[in-house]
């Protein structure tokens, strides 16, 4: 009957992992260049159950094997490529193909002794290409960090009025070559950590994709539009939201029939 309980608390927590996910999905609708997340559920195959007295002594005890239930054992990213839409705005950009646009965070680049809060090569990436220019006529994102080119470089653009080609080289108004995108082409962007909602960051040296040759195009005057697929993540969040009310409805009633027990035990 214990055994119960928790085959039905690990569908419960797996429920609800679901339903926060694919609520973020739903929630970035509009966010350009938003990556959907999904949960990866396992089962728990003869997996062991253990309860721990965290609080007390920190000893664990085994209470059984359970060969049924559910976990979410990891959220993975989907990357693939989201609708592109016209904006005609010149500092609207989006890649049509694998790649991420490359941003100098503000957080700087991490050093456990001098920037604990920086992350690895103080840089990130992003599929959002919403781009703006700051006082000094650089390139610049949403969040004023600077776009860098193809050797790591802030983007001198000045004015408005510049163009860019489909392999992301950036010409002036009079057709002076100003400086070529840098677009991260990682052989696995799975090796990504998704920091926020449109960016993502390298973990470490011993996680970090090979970059590849950028093979896509750029699209100026034009957005990635999220690839969050509203009518999946709809009927996913009322699957996930009637399997939490059942797990729910099941530990209750498991816990009515120990209390049940242990008051039958008392009369005896």
């Amino acid at each position: 009957m214990v055994r119960g309980i928790y085959t039905a608390a690990s569908g419960l927590l797996t429920a609800e992992r679901d339903i926060n996910v694919r609520s973020n999905n739903i929630a970035n609708l509009n966010t350009a260049g938003f990556k959907q997340d999904r949960i990866v559920n396992t089962t728990f195959a003869d997996a062991l159950a253990v309860r721990q007295e965290t609080r007390t002594t920190g000893v664990t005890y085994n209470i059984g094997d359970v060969s049924r239930g559910k976990k979410a054992l990891d959220i993975k990213t989907d990357f693939s490529q989201g609708a592109l839409q016209a904006t005609d705005r010149s500092l609207d950009f989006a890649i049509s193909g694998d790649g991420f646009f490359t941003v100098q965070s503000y957080k700087g680049e991490y050093d456990p002794d001098t920037n604990p809060n920086g992350i690895y090569n103080g840089k990130y990436y992003t599929r959002n290409g919403q781009f703006q220019i700051n006082p000094d006529g650089d390139l610049i994102n949403g969040l004023g960090d600077l776009v860098l080119d193809n050797h790591d470089q802030p983007i001198p653009v000045e004015r408005y009025d510049f163009t860019v080609d489909q392999s992301g080289n950036i010409y002036s108004a009079d057709g002076n070559f100003i400086a070529t995108l840098g677009i991260y082409n990682p052989d696995d962007p799975n090796l990504l950590v998704k920091s926020d909602e449109e960016a993502f960051t390298v973990l470490n040296a011993d996680n970090e994709p090979v970059p590849q040759d950028f093979t896509g195009t750029i699209r100026q005057g034009y957005v990635e539009k999220a690839n969050t697929d509203l009518a999946s993540q709809m009927a996913g969040l009322i699957a996930s939201s009637r399997s939490f009310q059942s797990m729910t409805q099941i530990i209750k009633a498991i816990d009515a029939e120990v209390g049940k027990s242990i008051s039958d035990v008392a009369r005896v």
